[in-house]
């Protein structure tokens, strides 16, 4: 089983370190590709970061689709680009965020969200009534930190999740804490037992349920909301009309 773990942002560092994490979790038949984006921003904070992100992330899903892979996996908790990327693909695609946030709403109750700025609380908060899932989100709550702090900080990353889980859990309501970035990818551990809450680590739990979609032969459906885009249909059927 091939999967490409695709880092939007251009940041080597951060690249490197959810290859560390996701290495010591894939299955021993896996060979798990980590990459990044190049020539766009160092992190992903903005819908102008996302937008600039996307061009990338689309070449490098048709590197995958061209290259065997049996999956691709957006590692960042706003997923750029991702519907986008399942209209040009015939391999699974999945998103960090998307597919976090479904998860959580089946672990408990209600989920909390950790996300970096104030600023993009509203757009978590929009994005769970876009899943769906806003009766089972219980609120989005900034941690303060920049993402390439919470990659270059451990420790004060840690301090300050599980601060901002406290408040979640007993000023939310919140049972699923979500760590809405994957720079964050290896900080659940030892939250949810302190907490007595659950805690997902969005990038960990993609791969997982990627793997697992995989294996079980499932993937997008590319019969009308992720049809192939008519540019692209006409442009293989000259390619095809030119090769004869």
């Amino acid at each position: 089983m091939k999967i490409m773990v695709i880092n939007p942002n251009s940041s080597i560092a951060m690249t490197e370190h959810i290859a560390h994490v996701l290495n010591k979790i894939k299955g021993c038949d896996m060979e798990l590709t980590v990459t990044h984006t190049p020539d766009v921003p160092p992190a992903i904070e903005s819908a102008y970061d996302e937008a600039l992100c996307v061009p990338g992330v689309l070449k490098l899903i048709e590197k995958a689709n061209r290259e065997g892979y049996d999956a691709a996996i957006l590692a960042c908790f706003s997923d750029p680009g991702l519907e986008a990327c399942r209209e040009i693909s015939n391999i699974l695609v999945t998103g960090i965020e998307e597919t976090s946030m479904h998860v959580a709403a089946m672990m408990g109750a209600k989920f909390s969200i950790l996300t970096m700025n104030q600023e993009r609380v509203p757009a978590k908060v929009r994005e769970g009534r876009r899943f769906k899932l806003e009766h089972s989100m219980a609120s989005a709550r900034p941690l303060g930190m920049s993402v390439a702090e919470t990659d270059s900080e451990p420790e004060r990353a840690r301090e300050q999740i599980m601060r901002v889980a406290r408040q979640a859990v007993e000023c939310d309501g919140a049972e699923v804490i979500i760590l809405g970035c994957a720079g964050m990818a290896g900080y659940a551990e030892g939250i949810s037992e302190e907490l007595g809450i659950t805690c997902i680590d969005p990038t960990s739990v993609t791969l997982k349920i990627t793997e697992a979609l995989v294996a079980a032969g499932v993937k997008h459906a590319k019969r009308g909301f992720f049809a192939t885009p008519p540019s692209i249909r006409r442009a293989a059927v000259t390619t095809k009309k030119a090769a004869k």
